[in-house]
């Protein structure tokens, strides 16, 4: 290599390009130099061809310790044809940090962890991680996970939305980062909502997460959720709607167990986009036990008013439900 390309291109940065083992940065500068001139890319080329001939030195001699550069290097001008413009004494380095390379090579693929980014565009996802533990992703959220989880923690970041299914094990805590809010697991199920412009909500199924934010922190178990205000930088435990709502967006079932009918007209006005009103107050407390899947507006309603005693219309922009209070 001339010493003019020496300054931007080494032959020792070209090795490791060639090895995978280049920084962005390094790797703009290699791409960048080949497409300068036409010598450069016969240059690069002819290392290229070198360093695929060259790894077949690893397999002369078994192990880094007994291995002899001088004999590889021979037999391996035997059969190959070495370019003019590399030196003799870069070849034999290079050939020697081939074979250590080799030599560990396994150890270092076994223990690199790569980083997935995984985004639910135009609707959701779901995907199980190596532990076990699985994850449904809503519409528009993105989860940043590694292929394997290393050291002590098994931890993952979240922007959106989604519904976690945690493998136990409690020597390897599972953390969910969101912007603010981290959340710590053993095994459990729940819902993170980070969709919200003031506020993150972890709503629990079963088990015990661990909820945390600038040193506030609130323990939730099935029933409830923990909601981070980043108005006012507040952290609240209180007991989770008995309306399934956290899980509707997954589920599309909303799950009426012992709600009050304001519980229920509230998740329904946000599920499908009405308003629907109240002829009499006291109907507002009224508590109600009943499952809907994916039904129509009208249907839910007819069923609602059956089981109290109640009677709706549509009003045009809106729904009625009318009567006088619960049956007794």
């Amino acid at each position: 290599m001339s010493e003019k390309n020496r300054h931007s291109v080494s032959e020792e940065l070209l090795f490791r390009y060639f090895m995978n083992e280049v920084s962005p940065d390094e790797e703009d500068r290699v791409i960048s130099w080949k497409a300068e001139s036409e010598e450069n890319l016969n240059e690069f080329e002819r290392v290229r061809i070198f360093f695929l001939d060259a790894k077949a030195i690893k397999s002369i001699g078994n192990t880094a310790a007994n291995y002899d550069v001088s004999i590889a290097w021979k037999k391996f001008q035997q059969h190959n044809e070495v370019p003019k413009s590399i030196s003799s004494s870069w070849l034999k380095v290079a050939a020697s940090i081939l074979v250590i390379l080799g030599a560990g090579w396994y150890t270092y693929v076994s223990n690199k962890v790569e980083t997935i980014e995984l985004v639910a565009q135009n609707e959701q996802q779901s995907i199980e991680l190596e532990d076990g533990s699985k994850i449904a992703l809503n519409e528009g959220s993105q989860l940043i996970y590694p292929d394997q989880f290393k050291g002590d923690k098994r931890k993952v970041k979240l922007k959106g939305e989604a519904y976690f299914e945690v493998a136990h094990n409690p020597e390897q805590p599972f953390l969910i980062a969101t912007d603010e809010v981290e959340v710590q697991v053993l095994g459990t199920k729940f819902n993170v909502n980070n969709t919200n412009k003031d506020s993150v909500v972890v709503s629990v199924d079963s088990g015990k997460v661990r909820m945390s934010v600038g040193g506030k922190e609130e323990i939730l178990t099935a029933g409830y959720r923990g909601v981070y205000y980043r108005s006012t930088e507040l952290l609240i435990k209180i007991e989770t709607a008995k309306t399934g709502m956290h899980n509707y967006w997954r589920t599309k079932t909303l799950a009426f167990k012992g709600a009050t009918v304001s519980e229920a007209i509230a998740a329904i006005q946000k599920v499908y986009g009405i308003r629907v009103a109240l002829s009499h107050p006291d109907i507002a407390n009224c508590k109600i036990n009943v499952d809907f899947e994916d039904e129509e507006i009208e249907h839910v309603l007819e069923i609602i008013g059956e089981t109290l005693n109640l009677v709706w219309s549509n009003q045009g922009d809106s729904y009625l439900l009318a009567g006088y209070g619960c049956p007794q």
